[in-house]
């Protein structure tokens, strides 16, 4: 009689759990990678790319929904869904980065950079051709000034070896995943139904 009135110990394996997540949504991300890569060589994939990257919060929120409905426990604490969220991230950005330093270094041979240079180029033709058509001489200036840190931005990422951009997508996707990670931990946490 007094067994059942023991409380239940549920026992989640975080790591395992966020290391199989983390696979499944670095899988995606790899993709949308691919698909990015791939609009600088046809820009129409660009209508294809932008949702994918959209999308990637939205997949991780359900495959951390997804475990949490699974393991059928009467309460899943904030803390506990933020660490899943956060450590699922974490593996995924490993291994979509490692995928994309293995492409910039052994495949891609400076054609990203080439790819982004000439896209640049065709927008500078272009922004010359929009300035020529503005009446207002200080809108003019400014648009060009953005241009101008915009082809900048663009050259200077171009220059970096493959380690270097590997670095930056790192960085990048470490800061939005513990932003995110705690959006999801928040959604996806379930209290504690007190029984009256």
């Amino acid at each position: 009689m007094d067994q059942q009135n023991e409380p239940k110990i549920i026992r989640i394996n975080i790591l395992q759990t966020s290391m199989t997540l983390g696979t499944y949504l670095g899988a995606y991300i790899i993709l949308a990678y691919l698909v990015t890569l791939l609009t600088v060589k046809y820009p129409a994939l660009s209508l294809l790319a932008v949702p994918l990257f959209i999308g990637i919060p939205v997949v991780a929120f359900f495959l951390i929904r997804r475990f949490r409905d699974s393991t059928q426990v009467p309460f899943f604490p904030f803390p506990v869904s933020w660490m899943l969220s956060i450590l699922t991230f974490l593996f995924a950005t490993v291994l979509s980065c490692m995928a994309a330093y293995l492409y910039l270094r052994f495949i891609d041979h400076g054609a990203l950079a080439a790819g982004l240079t000439a896209r640049m180029d065709l927008m500078m033709q272009s922004s010359q051709q929009v300035t020529a058509a503005m009446t207002d001489p200080a809108q003019a200036e400014q648009y060009n000034k953005t241009m101008e840190l915009m082809q900048q931005t663009i050259a200077w990422f171009c220059s970096l070896p493959a380690s270097a951009m590997t670095k930056q997508l790192i960085q990048s996707s470490l800061m939005w995943g513990n932003i995110i990670s705690l959006i999801i931990g928040l959604l996806t946490a379930k209290r504690i139904k007190i029984q009256q």
